[in-house]
C-alpha cells in the first residue's frame, strides 16, 4: 500500500487542460484505482509571476497493455506454454485517463486562494498523488455550506457538496434559489439521496423546507423499506442537527383547503354536477369552472371577498339557479333561447328539487375539507410557516383507496404556494425555502397530459419553477423518468443527480447529452445497487463543491443515518457529545 505522500502515477501523453493521460507506477498496481481521486500540482508563469495550482482529478479508463502478449509470434508460444517468465506481468504497462474535477490557485504556504483553471497542459513526468480526506477538506474548508453526502466509490473518500441556503452570498447563501432533479428507477436510492441532501439543507436554520409527499414515504419516515442494508430516518437526522429542526408531518385531511377550484373539483368527484344533469366529463368540467368563477365573486355585507370556508346553506339554491341558466348556454340547441327559460334550465332546477336533501349533504360534506372550526390548519398558513418561520413540513396528499392521481390537490397546493410567495414578496419579505416533490413523474410526465387536470398540473409546475426562483424558493424533483418528463422543467434544473436505470433508449440519449461521452461511460460502469446495496449517483451542477469545470461527480450514498452524521460532525451533534456532562 502506498502512502498518501508517495506518487502513484506520472503524467504521460497526450494531455489537455481538462483531461490527462497518466502512467501508473509499479508500486500502485495493486490499488483500487477506478473512480479514485488524485491530485497533482503545477507552476504556471504569467507576466513574470509564478502561480502554483493544484488540480483535483478522477481516475478512469484504466488500460493494461503488454506488447509481448500482443505479438502474434509470442502469442503462439503462450498458447502452448502459458505465461512467459520475466515477460508476462513484469512488462505490463498500465495507463489511465484523468478527468479534472477542479483546479485551485494556492498561496505560497499551500492554502487555497480561489478556484481557477489550467492555462497550459501539465508537463509529462508530473507526479500524481492519491487524494486524502484531509487534502479534500483543505480545498473546500473555507466555503460555506459544505456537507458530505456520500463517498467516492473508488477509494471511500468523503464527497463534499455545497448545500447553502438561498439567501445572499454575503450571508453565506447561493444568492438565488437552486432547482434540482434526482433521477433513477425504482430501488435506485432516490429517496435516500434526497433525505441526505435535505438534511444538508436543513443544517441552514434560515431555510424552510416543504416536502410534497404523494405516497407517504417521507411522512412515514421509511426509506428503502424491506432493504435491511440501509437505515435512514429524516426525523432523527434533523433532530440531531446542531441547530435541531423539528419535522411537522401533516396530511391534506388535516389541512383546510381554500381554493374555489379545489372545492368545485371535490363536488364534481362526489357526482354533484352529474346529479344536476351535466352529463359527460367535458360538461361537468364546464359547470365546475362556472361555479368556481361564481364562488370567487361572492362577497359579504361589507363587500369583501367571502372565502369558500364561509359558504352558507342559503348560497346553494342561488348558485344552482345560476348553473341552470348556464346549462341553457352550453346545451343550447335552438337559437334565441333566453338563459334560464329553456328546457335545460328547467331540468337542472327540477333535478335539484327532487334530490335537494342529498345534494345539500354532498355540499356540506365537501365543505368539511375547507372549514377550520374542526381544527384544520389553512393551507396558506401552513405554507407561510415554511416561508416565514423557516419550518420543516412534510405534506402528504395521498388519498386512501383512490386510483386516480390527485392532480387537483397538487393544483391547490401550488396555487396557494404561489399566492403566499407573492404576498410575502410584496410585504418586503424575501423567501428562503426548498420545495421537494416526490414521485414527480406522476405530475410532470407524459401521462399527466392525458387529462385536463393533469395538463393543468404540468403547466402550474412549469410556471412555478420559472416564477419562484427569483423569490428565493427552489425546487427538488424526485422522479423515475427522464425522456417523458416535462422539458420546460428539465431546462430549469441546474443540479441533476442520475441514479441507475438510464442506459437504454431515449433516457440514454438524454443522460449522455448531460454527462458527455466520458461521463456517460463512467455512469455505465456504476455498480447496481440491487446487488451491492450501495446507492451510487452522478451529480452535476453548482452543488458539486470540488468541481470548477462542470465535470460530473460520482457519489456513493451512506448506508445509515449514523454514517452520515459521523461524516459531518460540524453539522450534527453526535451521540458521544450528547452523553458528555
Amino acid at each position: 500500500m502506498t502512502e498518501p505522500h508517495t506518487p502513484i502515477a506520472v503524467i504521460g501523453s497526450p494531455n489537455s487542460t481538462t483531461s490527462f493521460t497518466v502512467d501508473i507506477l509499479e508500486r500502485a498496481r495493486d490499488r483500487a484505482l477506478d473512480h479514485a481521486w488524485v491530485t497533482f500540482e503545477v507552476v504556471e508563469r504569467f507576466n513574470g509571476k509564478a502561480y502554483r495550482k493544484r488540480a483535483l482529478c478522477q481516475l478512469g479508463g484504466i488500460v493494461t497493455r503488454n506488447r509481448w502478449h500482443e505479438d502474434p509470434v509470442i502469442r503462439s508460444v503462450i498458447k502452448h506454454q502459458g505465461a512467459l517468465p520475466a515477460l508476462s506481468g513484469e512488462s505490463d504497462l498500465t495507463s489511465a485517463q484523468l478527468t479534472a474535477l477542479g483546479v485551485f490557485l494556492l498561496e505560497e504556504d499551500g492554502r487555497v486562494r480561489r478556484r481557477t483553471t489550467l492555462s497550459t497542459p501539465p508537463p509529462s513526468g508530473t507526479p500524481v498523488f492519491p487524494a486524502t480526506a484531509e487534502a479534500l477538506q483543505a480545498l473546500v474548508h473555507t466555503e460555506p455550506g459544505i456537507f458530505y453526502a456520500g463517498t467516492s466509490p473508488g477509494d471511500g473518500l468523503p464527497v463534499p457538496l455545497t448545500l447553502r441556503h438561498f439567501g445572499s452570498t454575503e450571508a453565506g447563501g447561493f444568492g438565488e434559489a437552486v432547482m434540482m432533479g434526482i433521477f433513477g428507477q425504482t430501488r435506485s436510492g432516490k429517496s435516500i439521496l434526497a433525505a441526505q441532501i435535505l438534511a444538508g439543507f436543513a443544517a441552514n436554520p434560515q431555510m424552510g423546507l416543504l416536502v410534497l409527499d404523494p405516497q407517504g414515504e417521507f411522512g412515514r419516515d421509511r426509506f428503502a423499506a424491506g432493504d435491511h442494508r440501509v437505515d435512514f430516518s429524516i426525523r432523527r437526522l434533523l433532530g440531531s442537527l446542531r441547530s435541531a429542526r423539528q419535522v411537522t408531518v401533516t396530511t391534506t385531511d388535516e389541512v383546510a383547503l381554500e381554493g374555489a377550484e379545489a372545492f368545485t373539483e371535490t363536488l364534481r368527484r362526489a357526482g354533484f354536477f352529474e346529479s344536476l344533469g351535466f352529463k359527460g366529463a367535458s360538461k361537468e368540467r364546464e359547470a365546475s369552472d362556472r361555479l368556481a368563477g361564481l364562488l370567487s365573486e361572492l362577497t359579504d355585507a361589507e363587500g369583501k371577498r367571502r372565502p369558500v370556508r364561509e359558504l352558507r346553506a342559503a348560497d346553494l339554491p342561488l348558485l344552482v339557479r345560476d348553473l341552470a341558466r348556464f346549462a341553457d348556454v352550453i346545451y343550447a340547441s335552438r337559437p334565441g333561447t333566453t338563459p334560464g327559460e329553456g328546457q335545460r334550465a328547467q331540468d337542472v332546477l327540477a333535478r335539484y328539487q327532487l334530490d335537494e336533501t342529498r345534494l345539500k349533504r354532498v355540499w356540506a360534506q365537501s365543505l368539511t375539507a375547507f372549514r377550520t372550526d374542526s381544527g384544520r390548519v389553512p393551507l396558506s398558513q401552513l405554507i407561510q410557516r415554511v416561508l416565514a418561520d423557516r419550518e420543516v413540513v412534510v405534506l402528504s396528499f395521498a388519498q386512501e383507496g383512490a386510483d386516480a392521481v390527485p392532480y387537483f390537490l397538487l393544483n391547490e397546493i401550488l396555487t396557494r404556494l404561489r399566492q403566499v410567495i407573492h404576498r410575502s414578496f410584496h410585504g418586503g419579505q424575501q423567501s428562503n425555502a426548498l420545495v421537494v416533490l416526490d414521485e414527480a413523474h406522476l405530475f410532470a410526465g407524459e401521462h399527466a397530459g392525458e387529462s385536463s387536470d393533469g395538463a393543468r398540473t404540468r403547466a402550474l409546475l412549469a410556471q412555478s419553477v420559472r416564477m419562484t426562483g427569483k423569490y428565493g424558493v427552489g425546487w427538488m424533483f424526485i422522479t423515475q423518468t427522464l425522456h417523458d418528463f416535462d422539458k420546460t422543467i428539465l431546462r430549469q434544473l441546474q443540479v441533476k443527480a442520475f441514479g441507475q436505470g438510464f442506459k437504454l433508449g431515449a433516457d440514454r440519449e438524454y443522460v449522455e447529452t448531460e454527462l458527455g461521452k466520458e461521463g456517460f461511460a463512467r455512469y455505465c460502469s456504476l455498480p447496481d445497487p440491487k446487488r451491492t446495496g450501495r446507492y451510487t449517483f452522478m451529480i452535476t451542477g453548482p452543488v458539486v463543491a470540488l468541481g470548477s469545470l462542470g465535470t460530473p461527480l460520482v457519489l456513493q450514498g451512506f448506508r445509515s443515518s449514523d454514517d452520515l452524521m459521523r461524516a459531518n460532525p460540524h453539522c450534527f451533534q453526535l451521540a458521544s457529545e450528547a452523553a458528555r456532562p
